[in-house]
């Protein structure tokens, strides 16, 4: 059976570039990779973001069955997502003005984020339609591992409310099912793990030696990766300060933000100025996806210093590139890395990632073993079967409401 799905996401839109802003990161990746994936199974897929530039035009195709629609909702410029708010309701009016003047029928509306989320459910209930929802992250569960950031009551109360409201949730693992379930009040049918994906068949690892010689690395120089936004909660200024405490004089690698005028690498550069390590940190600025199974194949490690992560979508990347990854002992990360076997999972403290990186770079033959054991870890993380699962969701979802409407 063939379903039409109205994909929302407000503050990003699918087609960024991942890592470029603070904005665009893993979720921008799987809601395209997933769109993709649903489109080879006759799913339509219509995603609806907020057009932020008045030269994007209206409609991109990134398959037969997937469209990327962009709606006008407050100036066609970047705005910080949290004054996105107030743009929701003319966001979902102008979504529903499409779909009249399409003559198109949407089975499920499928939000990413709370502000898709917010949208999404003015929809479902205009619709009467299931709203399904993946939240990516959740204010609740950031604040758990930052007590010192403090988020946005509207969004706090906006997430409860989301959670009350919604049909089925997807989380990543099932640590943040029982934290959606124990922190947020929702109930355990309400809850369903699926996780995020990697595409194998570009993520897949290339020789070490021929990686460094494309992107001119020095041979024997131990090199430490991190990929991502530079979000201050992503954590790239503790890898800095980790190098800064290792024994090995490693050379790190930042994949992220923007090459100029970007106040993060800025802070960044000073940063390692005042530790006198400058010389050993490069900022390559945002990549894109083609290019980074090099990257991560020329890596000796990949570090993910983050605070939590739902998932962790760079760790599975450069498992299935084969390179380990050693990151905080948090959230999607514990589900990911085995901890002693492609990698290490250790405490959010500089020092204690500097005595973990340091450990692993001293013995070569552990680091190999690392080595061949990541790429066979992410093979569950294939696209099609999350695809596949996620396809089931919607079956079931619908299968319900049509077992509600006969009662």
């Amino acid at each position: 059976m063939s379903y039409s799905i109205a994909m929302l996401s407000v503050h990003t839109s699918p087609l960024d570039m991942p890592g470029r802003t603070r904005d665009a990161g893993g979720m921008n990746v799987y809601i395209q990779q997933l769109a993709r994936e649903l489109g080879q199974s006759y799913i339509n897929v219509d995603i609806f973001t907020r057009r932020a530039n008045e030269s994007t035009p209206h409609i991109v195709h990134l398959s037969p069955r997937v469209r990327v629609i962009h709606v006008d909702a407050g100036p066609a410029q970047p705005i910080h997502k949290d004054e996105l708010y107030n743009y929701l309701p003319a966001f979902a009016q102008h979504i529903d003005d499409f779909r009249r003047s399409a003559g198109t029928h949407y089975d499920i509306v499928h939000s990413h984020y709370w502000l898709s989320g917010v949208a999404a459910m003015q929809l479902a209930q205009r619709w009467h339609v299931p709203h399904i929802t993946m939240f990516h992250t959740l204010a609740h569960l950031k604040q758990l591992a930052n007590p010192g950031a403090q988020e946005l009551p509207l969004r706090l109360d906006m997430e409860c409310r989301l959670i009350q409201h919604v049909d089925r949730i997807i989380a990543a693992t099932n640590e943040e099912r029982a934290q959606i379930m124990r922190h947020c009040g929702a109930t355990s049918g309400q809850v369903q793990v699926i996780p995020c994906g990697v595409d194998l068949r570009r993520f897949t690892p290339y020789e070490r030696k021929r990686a460094r010689e494309h992107l001119g690395w020095k041979q024997n120089s131990p090199v430490l990766l991190f990929a991502g936004r530079l979000d201050p909660f992503k954590g790239p200024d503790l890898l800095v300060r980790a190098a800064y405490m290792m024994r090995e004089k490693a050379q790190v690698v930042i994949v992220g933000g923007k090459k100029t005028d970007d106040l993060e690498i800025q802070q960044l550069q000073q940063l390692a100025a005042d530790l006198r390590i400058a010389k050993r940190v490069h900022f390559l600025g945002a990549r894109p996806q083609q290019e980074l199974p090099m990257l991560y194949s020329a890596a000796d490690i990949t570090v993910i210093p983050s605070y939590h992560e739902s998932f962790g979508l760079a760790a599975v990347e450069s498992l299935a590139c084969g390179t380990p990854v050693v990151a905080t002992r948090s959230g999607g990360l514990t589900t990911i890395i085995k901890n002693g076997e492609t990698g290490y999972l250790v405490p959010r403290s500089p020092g204690f990632f500097a005595e973990r990186l340091d450990a692993l770079l001293q013995q070569p033959e552990l680091l190999e073993k690392m080595r061949q054991a990541a790429r066979p870890s992410a093979l569950q993380y294939s696209w099609k079967r999350v695809a596949g699962l996620v396809r089931e969701t919607y079956e079931s979802v619908i299968e319900g409401e049509k077992v509600l409407a006969a009662l």
